[in-house]
């Protein structure tokens, strides 16, 4: 149960060895030899930062439902409030980042392979990335609904009596029936639902962006690349004026994934400050529309102006929200100082256990994370602003430590066994005859 960032690597691997073959204490205190970096490296610290985010609000806002509201509508001046403030918990914008760099991250090395005409190796890979994407991210959502399922039947949590609108009855065929949805890849809405596991809503959208991303892979290989830059553009185009932010969230990360392996060629020249500098403004407006609130966003100053341009509807939050999504993760592709925030050891261990983090938070704020707030509660108090504070503040201090070993266990006991799983089942599946 000791937390991996505890567990030397290499002191693990000399304790299953023989007593005799033990290397000595000194030579396990000698640093080994760090692996080699690949260039999207960064973008793991990138999905862990997010999925901290997305751990924040969904364990701030049932205490704290001012922050769904922006600074300064109904004379709202609290600092955390504020539009770049906003980023520490800007959920809804991280889950938009997660799809931006899923489709830069699934895409990248089969353009490199594009860009140096190895589609054999292209295609063999494509095939074998397609058929492990839905044991890679179902398998371990199952395993964290499951859980919540059995505290429901235990009763470690309460059991409401209406779940989005409707009448809701614990049980088996409920359970089921969630299963399907969150399992459902042609059902469009993209949406939280459910009871057992209600962020599990956008492993379902992964899934569909993924085999979209698989699918222009496979269709655009061989064209040029002016051609395929111009297709995948008029794609985000078209599925943004249709609703679907998710998918050209994916494609915009096509996009990027292809810029980037184009810059990195060895004849493009060095960029210019300007050209830096706009990079970094671009980064700044991104992350100012992260910000965007969920509540009253048309009446909050900063936001104002979205009523007057499209869209005209409420998806107008999921849209601006996708579009700081690509201005953040975009121009991060192109300022390695940038990238070295996310280099960090935390920030790397964060993009490890980033979606074990995702799977279990849900559930243990329904658990421990609600025992603690209690407790504070009734041990600190919580009828003014300052008991309530510090009790917030106590039983965050002692849960997120908890969350994060949790979560690390989850990691190592399910995401990383599910991964090797959907090698082995491609192992046994695979064809025999030379692809």
């Amino acid at each position: 149960m000791r937390p991996s960032f505890l567990r030397s690597s290499r002191r693990a691997a000399a304790d299953k060895l023989p007593s005799d073959k033990k290397p000595s204490s000194l030579s396990l205190d000698i640093k080994s030899t760090p692996a080699k970096k690949y260039s999207t490296e960064y973008l793991d610290g990138v999905r862990g930062v997010a999925s901290l985010i997305v751990f924040i609000l969904h364990w701030s806002h049932i205490e704290y439902p001012v922050v769904n509201s922006g600074w300064g509508y109904k004379d709202q001046r609290s600092f955390w409030l504020l539009p770049f403030v906003r980023l520490i918990y800007s959920g809804a914008a991280m889950v938009s980042v997660f799809f931006v760099v899923s489709g830069f991250v699934l895409s990248h090395r089969f353009i490199q392979r594009m860009h140096c005409h190895e589609y054999e190796t292209l295609y063999a890979g494509l095939t074998s990335i397609t058929f492990r994407r839905a044991i890679r991210l179902f398998l371990p959502a199952f395993v964290s609904s499951l859980l919540a399922f059995v505290a429901a039947c235990t009763g470690i949590i309460s059991i409401p009596n209406r779940v989005n609108g409707a009448r809701f009855e614990h049980g088996l065929s409920a359970y089921v029936e969630f299963l399907d949805m969150e399992s459902n890849p042609w059902d469009w809405t993209a949406q939280p639902f459910g009871f057992y596991n209600p962020q599990l809503w956008s492993i379902a959208v992964e899934f569909r962006g993924s085999m979209v991303v698989f699918l222009l892979l496979a269709g655009l290989a061989r064209t040029r690349t002016p051609v395929r830059l111009a297709v995948e553009s008029l794609i985000v185009v078209h599925s943004f004026a249709h609703k679907r932010w998710d998918v050209a969230l994916f494609i915009a990360g096509m996009i990027i994934a292809e810029l980037e392996v184009i810059t990195q060629k060895p004849k493009n020249p060095p960029r210019r400050k300007l050209v830096n500098a706009l990079l970094v403004l671009t980064l700044i407006l991104g992350v100012f529309l992260s910000g965007y609130p969920r509540d009253h966003n048309t009446k909050t100053p900063g936001y104002m102006w979205s009523k007057y341009v499209w869209p005209y509807t409420a998806y107008r939050r999921r849209f601006w929200l996708a579009v700081s999504s690509i201005l953040i993760v975009g121009p991060m592709a192109f300022l390695p100082s940038v990238q070295n925030v996310f280099l960090t050891r935390p920030a790397k261990y964060l993009g490890k256990i980033s979606f074990a983090l995702y799977l279990v938070h849900g559930l243990g704020n329904k658990t421990i994370g609600k025992w603690l707030i209690h407790l504070c509660w009734n041990t600190i108090g919580n009828e003014e602003f300052w008991p309530f504070t510090i009790s917030f503040v106590v039983a965050t201090a002692l849960y997120f430590p908890i969350v994060i070993c949790v979560s690390d266990m989850f990691w190592r006991g399910v995401d990383v066994p599910s991964t090797k799983f959907a090698r082995w089942v491609e192992t046994k599946c695979a064809s025999g005859g030379k692809s």
